[in-house]
């Protein structure tokens, strides 16, 4: 399945690394800046890091979530997966996106796709990461939203 993905985001022209069985490379490639968040806690791992398309710059994102569980044994996952929504820039400030790219973060199995929240004043220079602390023996959610 993965191969497949691989394969359609290439052929789409989405994908910016090139795949092989065992080593990543990723080609090198100027870039504007980075976001980063200094609350993201020690649980979970890393995926390999995601770029929009050249010429293109996130101006949108949608989070795969678990809704809450309120069943003892349950493990509640909460945020899953973090979608980027790139548009080229002449394109910035319109109503509707209709021609916009996508890159991902690795994403976990559980939860739905929200609904995408394009950035009211062109591209995304910041946001902001809920993360729950550590709940001791109860369940940790980690992070469980982002703005």
């Amino acid at each position: 399945m993965h191969h497949l993905i691989s394969l359609l985001l290439v052929i789409l022209g989405l994908h910016v690394s090139i795949q092989s069985v065992t080593v990543r490379v990723s080609k090198p490639r100027k870039y504007r800046s980075v976001l980063t968040v200094s609350n993201g806690m020690d649980w979970g791992s890393w995926g390999s890091k995601e770029i929009c398309p050249t010429g293109m710059y996130a101006a949108g994102f949608s989070v795969k979530v678990e809704e809450l569980s309120y069943i003892p044994w349950d493990d509640n996952t909460a945020l899953n997966g973090i979608r980027l929504h790139c548009i080229d820039p002449s394109k910035a400030l319109t109503v509707i996106y209709h021609d916009y790219a996508s890159v991902q973060s690795e994403v976990g199995s559980w939860g739905q796709w929200t609904k995408i929240r394009w950035c009211p004043f062109g591209f995304l220079t910041a946001f902001q990461l809920r993360v729950k602390s550590s709940q001791g023996i109860e369940d940790d959610t980690a992070a469980n939203n982002i703005r």
